[in-house]
């Protein structure tokens, strides 16, 4: 009898804490103007293809040859601010989560892989659509801060210091298993 009368307060508060997350999650905030939805995935698909294939961006976590990023993006601002297409846009403001993924990696398959193990990076990125395309990052350690000011747009700032909530890790996840999973098989040896 007692479990129901728990069950009976802990489920609807569950709900309505679910609703305002989900409320929350898609409203916007720090002065952050809602995007249509179209044109925000095509800028992140923008920003995630622009830092995926950038020679400088390959090394943001290693040096070693090989590995490449695979990322996701959310994203929280534009400039112009007013823009309504993507060719009208000059800069996107988005956070990133990144992992390297190297030839073993790839290898490992789906199944073989323990994505918790990769290199990876979670960060806001201000991408200069160009041309030439460019990027910026905050700095690490005592400069970061300072660096976010000087990147990103007065309205923006309090965005830019708020990492997105586990789902853009979630997608991250899915989004490496389907890259591994679309990869083609490495060639095996047969006996001759």
């Amino acid at each position: 009898m007692r479990k129901w009368w728990v069950l009976a307060i802990v489920l609807p508060l569950a709900a309505v804490s679910g609703v305002f997350l989900v409320s929350r999650a898609s409203a916007p905030s720090h002065g952050e103007r809602k995007l249509p939805a179209p044109l925000r995935d095509q800028l992140a698909a923008r920003v995630v293809e622009a830092l995926e294939h950038d020679p400088t961006f390959r090394t943001e976590v290693t040096r070693e040859p090989g590995p490449r990023p695979v990322c996701v993006a959310t994203v929280f601002g534009v400039a112009p601010d007013r823009a309504a297409t993507i060719n009208e846009v000059h800069t996107i403001y988005s956070w990133v989560n990144c992992s390297w993924l190297g030839p073993a990696d790839l290898a490992k398959g789906p199944a073989g892989l323990d994505v918790s193990r990769l290199l990876g990076l979670s960060m806001p990125v201000a991408l200069q659509l160009g041309p030439p395309v460019t990027y910026q990052v905050p700095a690490d350690g005592e400069e970061h801060a300072a660096s976010i000011w000087r990147i990103f747009p007065e309205p923006l700032v309090a965005a830019a210091f708020s990492p997105p909530g586990p789902s853009l890790g979630h997608a991250l996840q899915e989004r490496i298993l389907h890259v591994v999973g679309s990869s083609p098989a490495p060639p095996s040896s047969t006996p001759s």
